[in-house]
Order: structure tokens, then C-alpha cells, then sequence
């Protein structure tokens, strides 16, 4: 768990937001048949996607 916190803290915007997207397109795929889980899956993409914005504009403004 330690790790995966390190990579998000670590990572630039950038792969944050294309993980993000990565994750969003397979929510997409399996919304059909698994209609709970490709909304989890949304939420994660969301908070993600939310999450790189906000250190893409701090590390803007720093």
C-alpha cells in the first residue's frame, strides 16, 4: 500500500491523467454486462482525473 502511495504522489500529471483514461475506456467496455463495476470504475477515473488537475495547476502556480 506504501508503494502505491509513493507512485501517486510521485507521478506527473500527465500519466496520472492517461491511467485515468485508460481506466475510463475499460469502464466503457464492460458497462453492458457489469453495470456495478463500470461505475466503480468511473468513480476511480473521476477522483483520478480530479486529482491530476489539481497537481497539474499547483505544480503551475508553485
Amino acid at each position: 500500500m506504501n508503494k502505491m502511495s509513493l507512485f501517486f504522489k510521485s507521478a506527473s500529471p500527465l500519466i496520472l491523467l492517461l491511467i485515468s483514461g485508460a481506466i475510463g475506456i475499460l469502464a466503457k467496455f464492460i458497462e453492458k454486462k457489469f453495470t456495478d463495476i463500470a461505475m466503480g470504475l468511473q468513480l476511480i477515473t473521476f477522483a483520478l482525473f480530479i486529482y491530476a488537475l489539481i497537481k497539474f495547476f499547483n505544480k503551475i502556480f508553485k
